[in-house]
Parts: C-alpha cells; structure tokens; sequence
C-alpha cells in the first residue's frame, strides 16, 4: 500500500511538474502535425499563410506574464488561416470564483489610458465594428488591433473580469466574420468559436451597441420544434438537426406528428438559430417535405446561425420547384463535419478538429447561404414573410 501511494504521488507530482514547465513550442508541434491530417489541408492548395502564422508561433516569446493566454492566441493565429469554421480549440480549465488558484485568473491589462479609450470608442459609427458594446452591466470595448480585433472590459463582470483586462480578440476571417479567441464571461475558460458582427450586434454573445436597433432575426422562444397554421400558411420552426438523443427522439416525435396535419399551398420553414447536426435527423424532414411539400411554395428562413447540417438542408431544398430563401446569410460552417477531440501537452488545451469534408460545399465555407431576399434585421421576421407572400400571390 506504502508503495502503490509513492507511486501515486509520483504520477500526480509528474503530471502537475509538466504543466508548470510547459513551453507553447511543444503545443504548436502537436497542433502541426495534428493539422496535416485534416480534411481542411487535403482541400488547401496554398498554404502560406497557415506556413506563416506557424512560423510566427514558433518564434513567439511566452516568457511574459501570461504564457498561456499568449499561447492560445498564436494558436488561434494558425487556426484562422484554416477555411474551415467547425474546427475550434479551448481550455479545460477556467475561473472559479470561490477560489484563488485556478490557472486562467489574470489576462493581461490594457496598456495605455482606458478613459481615452473609451472616449474613442464612443463616438464609433454604429456600422463601426469598433466601439462599445454591452450586456447585463457588462460593458465591453471593441477595437482594431493590426487586422483584429481586441475586447477589453470597461466596466462590470466584478466576479471574474477587472477594470481594463483583455479578454481576448475576434481574428478576422472575411466577410465580416471572425473567430473568437477569447475568455468565457463567466468563468475565463479560454475558447474559440466563429461569430459575425453586424449592425451593432454581436449575436453570439449577446452584445449590442446602446443606440443599435433590437434585433429581431433571431428567435427568442426556446422550443426547437414548433408548428402553426394560418389559413393557406403552415409555419414550422426547426431549432437542431441533432443525431443524438433527446433532441433526436423530440425531432422524430415532431416529424411524425406532421404526418396528422393538412398539407397547405405555403410553407415557413424556419431555419434561424439551427445549430446544425446530422443526416440522421435532417433526412426524416427531407424525405417529409419531398413527399408534401414537394410542389407547394415554401419559403425557408434562415440567419447568421444556421449552421452545418441545417445549411447543408437549405440548399437541398433548392432542388424543389417553389423555393424562396428569406432572411440573411448563414454561418458558413458548413463543408467538414466535426470529429474528435485532441489533448495538447501544456496548458490544458484541447482541439476539436473535423475528420471529413464534402467539396460540393466548399465555396460556401467561412462564406455562408446568401438568401435571395434580406430581411429586416428589427422587424419581426414572420410578419416580413407573410406579406412577402402575400405580395407574390
């Protein structure tokens, strides 16, 4: 027993020595071979700037005060020359707020004078990404660093964030998306995930600039299916694709209950918000509509997150008669399907890279679904709809 705790404690004390002597060169290794093998690389013919952002990791300096915040921004760097959105990479470990030795406490500080900042950045044009935006009395500045852009928090979030700390930055992919490289609000777990800024809002985390206009693409109810009928109109809302249980079991439930209602000259089929999934899911649907609606005019809506799988089924649709896409461009997640997970030496880093790709979808990847006819962005979207209908009768 003596022995078996010796042992133990040399494994723990192992573990823990190889944290804390960690060095960023030994994660980016790991990431560069790990990315020769991923579909994204195969669809790559020019790889130079994946080739410089490697090169400019490798020669980083981490030996500031925050290594490993340092670390996962040059791997983000790498990251976002990648064409391919599903691929992200995070931090198991975040801040808990009832104690004081979690790894990830302290971001750096922004270096200059915040209250000129913050004059700036008030006086940005709503159609600026620059400027402030807020949540919940959490104010948050927006500015342009080299080609990117740095969040720094300017008031609120006591708990975990300080006065003036860098919560991370937004790396430019184009077409007015990025990918996040930043803090969770909530616990300072380091994250990537694609995002979109448009007309004063950050959609995906919830912040507007005070003088935006509300917006209303996206959908506030939380149940993810839903059906209604007005009239000639049949409304539906799709909220996942989900392959996995509970959510597929609901979809199958809701899909077959379809089977019971009328059958009417006009379809919304409400795609917004739709996080994607799988065939397993989207297939019951598809073969639905194919079988009902085939013939019938159906007007499908979706936003900047429709994703995956639920882009994929838009443009499946296109192959019906009386198609119309309505609202604003999708995610432009949409040509790999995610696979597993891999563990980086230092840092307590993971990836969670694709395993495969579809090229017929290629030329839509980190570009999106563009519909045939946008939306108004603060007016509600149904209503929009409906007198779109109304005018093509």
């Amino acid at each position: 027993m003596k022995y078996l705790f010796s042992c133990l404690l040399l494994i723990i004390s192992f573990s823990l020595s190889s944290q804390s002597y960690c060095d960023c060169s030994r994660n980016v290794e790991v990431f560069n071979k790990t990315v020769q093998n991923l579909p994204v690389t195969r669809n790559t013919s020019d790889l130079s700037a994946y080739n410089k952002a490697l090169s400019a990791a490798n020669n980083y300096s981490y030996s500031g005060n925050y290594p490993e915040y340092d670390c996962f921004q040059q791997m983000s760097k790498i990251l976002v020359t990648l064409n391919d959105r599903h691929n992200m990479m995070y931090s198991e470990v975040g801040f808990d707020v009832n104690q004081s030795d979690t790894t990830y406490q302290e971001f750096p500080e922004f270096e200059g004078d915040l209250d000129s900042l913050k004059t700036k950045l008030e006086l940005k044009p709503l159609e600026d990404v620059e400027g402030i935006y807020s949540r919940d009395g959490f104010s948050i500045g927006v500015y342009k660093s080299e080609e990117n852009l740095t969040l720094v928090n300017l008031s609120g979030g006591e708990e975990v964030w300080q006065k003036g700390e860098i919560i991370g930055r937004f790396l430019k992919y184009g077409n007015g998306r990025y990918l996040a490289a930043i803090g969770q609000f909530h616990d300072k777990q380091l994250v990537n995930f694609p995002l979109e800024i448009k007309n004063g809002h950050i959609s995906k985390l919830q912040l507007s600039k005070s003088n935006a206009s509300p917006d209303l693409s996206s959908i506030e109810d939380t149940e993810t299916y839903q059906y209604s009928k007005s009239g000639d109109i049949t409304y539906m809302r799709i909220g996942s694709f989900s392959g996995y249980n509970p959510v597929l079991k609901n979809a199958e439930n809701f899909y077959k209950s379809l089977e019971e209602k009328p059958v009417t000259k006009d379809l919304i089929l409400d795609l917004r918000d739709n996080g994607g999934g799988g065939d397993r899911n989207s297939d019951i649907l598809y073969k639905y509509l194919r079988k009902n609606y085939k013939n019938a005019r159906l007007y499908v809506l979706i936003n900047g997150n429709t994703v995956s799988n639920a882009e994929q089924f838009a443009l499946r649709l296109q192959k019906f008669k009386n198609v119309t896409l309505l609202g604003s461009k999708t995610s432009g997640t949409i040509a790999y399907e995610l696979g597993k997970t891999y563990d980086f030496p230092c840092y307590n880093f993971k990836g969670f890279f694709t395993f495969k790709g579809d090229k017929k979808y290629l030329e839509y990847e980190s570009v999106g679904v563009q519909p045939e006819i946008s939306l108004d962005n603060s007016e509600d979207w149904i209503k929009q709809t409906k007198e779109y209908i109304a005018k093509s009768k």
